[in-house]
């Protein structure tokens, strides 16, 4: 299961508390120290898109307090920092993560105590926050439509990827990623109609298209009504990136009927395009045309 969204309490550590030196010992020379700075908290984004499993079940990360200062002007030890790891395309309270590799500051420590033989600071609270983690997958291109539209099988014919294909709604349950060419493509998971208002899987999933340049909407041959089913989705998206018309399963149909189905969703302004998984012909064109650069 991909999990793309968490909640999580971050806090960076406390700074340690300053040593107190009676006067007596002051004038003995055993000066106090100063109190250890707090660990920070750091975020690093990895190729891994499971990476936010690991946090399943966490309501909070800290990193290590500083030490108290201690002796003879000796501070206390640094607080350890924390590390986490995040997959690259999420953003942590809109600090985003779009570079494998890339390492941000999320949380800073705590300063330690200032140590005295008057009196002694306590150190300073680390930075905290109320974490909202969310991946956004990053695609060049999305694969979209209702349920059974046939963007799995697409997915995987022209990608060799594994996603999960069924003649049933619903059977991608999570976003599906493919490479061809090198360029990444998301089988993003059907949408219904109120998906934007909650109904349905899709509205989980609506997120993941945000950072997709091109959409591929995918339309079935056998849909009794195609121009219904382009409406509805373009309702639920409500957005305007680029976006080409794909009629699937071509081999079901009559080579009439992807005719007045092309027809019918002319009126919206969109290349159209036709292909089938077993034609090996418009299957390559496809992929040649839009996924070779």
């Amino acid at each position: 299961m991909l999990v793309d969204e968490i909640k999580i309490k971050i806090t960076a550590g406390h700074g340690g508390a300053g040593k107190y030196a009676p006067v007596k010992a002051f004038k003995s020379a055993h000066i106090a120290g100063d109190g250890g700075r707090g660990g920070d908290v750091y975020a690093t984004a990895t190729s891994d898109l499971s990476a936010l499993n690991q946090y399943v079940g966490i309501t909070g990360l800290k990193a290590e307090d500083g030490a108290r200062g201690g002796d003879n002007d000796s501070t206390g030890k640094s607080g350890k920092n924390l590390y986490l790891t995040v997959p690259v395309g999420t953003s942590i309270n809109e600090i985003e993560f779009d570079k494998v590799g890339e390492e941000k500051l999320i949380c800073k420590g705590g300063l330690g105590g200032k140590g005295g033989n008057l009196r002694a600071q306590s150190g300073l609270p680390g930075e905290s926050i109320d974490a909202k983690i969310i991946l956004k997958l990053i695609a060049k291109y999305g694969f979209i439509g209702l349920p059974n539209a046939g963007k799995s099988s697409l997915l995987n014919a022209l990608t060799n990827s594994n996603a999960v294909v069924g003649a049933y709604p619903f059977t991608t349950l999570e976003p599906n990623l493919g490479v061809l060419n090198g360029q990444i493509i998301a089988d993003i998971p059907g949408l219904i109609e109120g998906a934007s208002f909650g109904r349905g899987l899709g509205i989980k999933f609506l997120k993941h298209i945000e950072k997709v340049s091109l959409l591929f909407h995918c339309i079935s041959c056998e849909s009794s009504d195609v121009v219904k089913d382009y409406k509805i989705i373009i309702n639920e998206l409500k957005n305007n990136k680029p976006q080409i018309i794909v009629l699937t399963k071509t081999d079901l149909v009559t080579p009439q009927v992807v005719a007045v189905h092309s027809k019918n969703l002319k009126r919206f302004g969109q290349q159209i395009i036709s292909v089938s998984i077993h034609d090996p012909v418009s299957l390559e064109s496809f992929g040649k045309t839009f996924f070779n650069s």
